[in-house]
């Protein structure tokens, strides 16, 4: 009888494997515009039961919790205005002072909650960027290191790397070049399963 997997985030049994992909993105900044380099990173698997997937799905598809996280900006801002229009010496320079920090703090309260209501949409339908394969990856990656060195780390299934068709969409979600999934593709697709696994990370 085949060992039941462990989830990673509950630590219960009866969770799936998930194997996933790694992609490595650095920014180098030399010259007028950074450069950003695309690499491999380490193939691994991830076990998630049922349960924890659709709780985050939960979570990230209420509003209320989104914008709690969204507001700490515009309350700082709001913070700063206060203390201009307290501390402030100088009648003009501290009533433009609190226009501006309040002006950016309402701009930056109506724009977020725009896109959160626009993404918890997407979220509880499963459409556009939100999809429930995008959402097991944001589950692994919080469970996972966002970052190594330099490098920010992303975290795509497997299945999708190998699914050409999503190569567009995996693009926009994460900024992952189109020339680098088709190259990491053709890797996992020529290169037997215990080598992948294997495998340390090179600037492939």
């Amino acid at each position: 009888m085949p060992e039941q997997c462990i989830c990673k985030k509950c630590g219960n049994a009866g969770a799936t494997d998930y194997p996933i992909v790694t992609f490595r993105t650095m920014t180098v900044h030399s010259g007028r515009k950074p450069q950003k380099y695309q690499a491999m990173g380490e193939v691994l698997s991830i076990s998630l039961c049922s349960s924890c997937i659709d709780a985050w799905i939960a979570m990230r598809g209420e509003p209320k919790h989104q914008i709690v996280k969204a507001l700490k900006y515009p309350v700082l801002l709001a913070i700063l205005a206060v203390g201009v229009h307290f501390l402030g010496q100088n009648d003009i320079v501290r009533w433009v002072m609190c226009a501006l920090f309040g002006g950016f703090a309402l701009a930056i309260v109506v724009s977020e909650i725009k896109r959160i209501r626009r993404e918890t949409t997407e979220i509880r339908t499963g459409n556009g960027n939100f999809s429930r394969d995008h959402m097991i990856e944001e589950l692994a990656a919080s469970l996972l290191p966002r970052k190594h060195a330099d490098a920010h780390l992303s975290y795509v299934l497997c299945a999708r790397v190998m699914d050409e068709k999503q190569h567009g969409q995996i693009n926009r979600e994460y900024g992952i070049s189109k020339k680098k999934l088709a190259q990491v593709r053709q890797y996992l697709m020529v290169t037997p399963e215990v080598e992948v696994k294997a495998w340390k990370p090179t600037n492939r």
